[in-house]
C-alpha cells in the first residue's frame, strides 16, 4: 500500500504544481531520466539481486512474453487504424515493455520478501531488451527494427550489461565509486513519478476515452493469456510460479512518457496510460499475491 501512496503522491505534485515550471521541464526531466537516474538505477537493481545461472531462463521467458505483447500491441494499432501518428504511436510504445523495476521491486520486497526482487530482475532483463530495443525503434519511427549495436548506445541498456556481468562475475565496485551512483539513483523514483504528473491531463483521457478503454482492455487480455501459459512451465517453489504468473500483468513502462517527449508525441496520453495502468496492475498484483497464498 505504501508504493501506491507515494505514487499517488507524487504525481498529484507534478500535476498541481506543473504550472509553476517553463514548459520544457519535462523535456530536461525526461533527458535526466535516460542518462543518468535510469541507468544508475538498473545497474544497482541487476548487480545488487542474487542471480544463479539456473534462474536465467526467466531472461528469455521476459524476452518471450514481451515480444508477444508487443505483436499484440502492434495488430492491434493496424485494427484501430488511428490516422493521427502522435496517439497511434504512443498507443503501439504502451505494448513496448512494462513498468517492472519501479512498481514491482518494492511490492514484491513487501509481499513475499527481498529473495522475490531476483525473480523479478531477471524477467526485467527479458523486458529490457523490448523496451530499450524495440521501444526506442518505435518512437523513432521504424516500427521495431533495431541492431544490437544501437542498444549498446543506449545508456540503460549499457547500464544493464554492466549490472548482469558484474553480478555474475561477483564484482564489486569500491564506496567511492558506488556512493554518487546510489545518490543519482535515489533520484530516479521522484523523478519518473514527477513526470507522469507532469503531463498527466484528465481532458486528454475523456479525450480518447474509447481507445484507452480498448487498449487497456487489449494489454491486460493478452497479458493474461500469457500468465495462464505460464502455469505450464515447471518451478521449484511457489516464489517462482507468483513471479511468473503476475510479470505479464505489469503496468506500462513509464519510459513511454519519456519516448512520448523526445519525439514530440501525444505525451499526455502516455502518461494518462501509464497512471490507470499502474492502478490497474496494484489490483491484480494482490488479486493474484491472494490466490496463489490460498492455493487456488
Amino acid at each position: 500500500m505504501t508504493a501506491l501512496i507515494n505514487f499517488v503522491v507524487i504525481v498529484l505534485m507534478g500535476y498541481m504544481f506543473k504550472k509553476l515550471f517553463p514548459k520544457n521541464t519535462g523535456e530536461i526531466l525526461s533527458t535526466l531520466i535516460v542518462n543518468f537516474t535510469l541507468p544508475m538505477t538498473v545497474f544497482i537493481g541487476i548487480s545488487s539481486s542474487k542471480v544463479l545461472l539456473s534462474d536465467l531462463y526467466f531472461i528469455l521467458i521476459g524476452f518471450l512474453g514481451c515480444l508477444l505483447t508487443f505483436f499484440g500491441g502492434k495488430i492491434l494499432v493496424n485494427l484501430l487504424n488511428i490516422e493521427d501518428k502522435n496517439v497511434s504511436t504512443v498507443i503501439l510504445l504502451s505494448f513496448c515493455g512494462l513498468n517492472i523495476g519501479l512498481f514491482m521491486y518494492p511490492l514484491a520486497e513487501m509481499l513475499w520478501g527481498i529473495n522475490a526482487i531476483t525473480y523479478f530482475a531477471l524477467y526485467d532483463l527479458g523486458n529490457s531488451i523490448i523496451l530499450y530495443g524495440i521501444g526506442k525503434s518505435v518512437a523513432e519511427g521504424k516500427k521495431g527494427g533495431f541492431r544490437i549495436l544501437d542498444l549498446l548506445k543506449f545508456p540503460p541498456f549499457i547500464a544493464l550489461i554492466l549490472g548482469l556481468v558484474f553480478n555474475l562475475f561477483g564484482v564489486t565496485l569500491p564506496d567511492l565509486i558506488m556512493s554518487p551512483i546510489k545518490i543519482i539513483k535515489d533520484a530516479n523514483n521522484f523523478l519518473i513519478m514527477f513526470l507522469v504528473g507532469f503531463y498527466f491531463s484528465v481532458s486528454t483521457i475523456k479525450k480518447h476515452s474509447k481507445i484507452l478503454t480498448i487498449t487497456l482492455s487489449t494489454k491486460y487480455l493478452i497479458g493474461l493469456a500469457i500468465s495462464l501459459l505460464t502455469l505450464l512451465i515447471p518451478v521449484r517453489n511457489q516464489l517462482e510460479r507468483v513471479s511468473l504468473f503476475i510479470s505479464p500483468m505489469l503496468p506500462t513502462a513509464m519510459m513511454v512518457i519519456v519516448y512520448s517527449i523526445e519525439n514530440n508525441y501525444d505525451s499526455e496520453l502516455a502518461s494518462s496510460i501509464v497512471s490507470l495502468t499502474a492502478i490497474i496492475s496494484f489490483i491484480l498484483v494482490f488479486l493474484a499475491s491472494a490466490m496463489f497464498n490460498f492455493g487456488i
